[in-house]
């Protein structure tokens, strides 16, 4: 299975309602797409916001990510966020929240973007 972890880190506190309303609506996406096997949000304070899911394949994960809300959301984070931090790896077991942002956090694998 695939573990996909990312960070957010909001612009501006004025961007926070948007951003939200927009990862909600990502959330209940995620819920329904095919292969989907756990999807879950997490904040730290009120700038920083992580999406964490759990999909049967890579396949799976790439047809979510393209589609519908999240789709919109590609060409709506430089906006929105100052910085995205994303990981992508295989497990054979479901992963809890603490240890995927930890692997975030330490993998030479994470892909951080950073905008203006």
């Amino acid at each position: 299975m695939i573990v996909s972890i990312g960070q957010f880190k909001i612009k501006k506190l004025t961007l926070l309602p948007e951003f939200l309303k927009l990862s909600k609506q990502i959330y209940n996406q995620a819920q329904k797409s095919k292969g989907n096997l756990k999807s879950q949000l997490h904040n730290e304070g009120i700038k920083t916001f992580y999406s964490f899911t759990h999909w049967e394949s890579m396949e799976d994960m790439l047809t979510f990510v393209h589609a519908d809300f999240h789709g919109k959301a590609l060409q709506e984070t430089q906006r929105l966020c100052k910085e995205v931090s994303f990981l992508h790896y295989e497990t054979d077991d479901l992963v809890d929240l603490k240890t995927a942002i930890k692997e975030l956090k330490s993998s030479d694998e994470t892909r951080v973007v950073k905008y203006n």
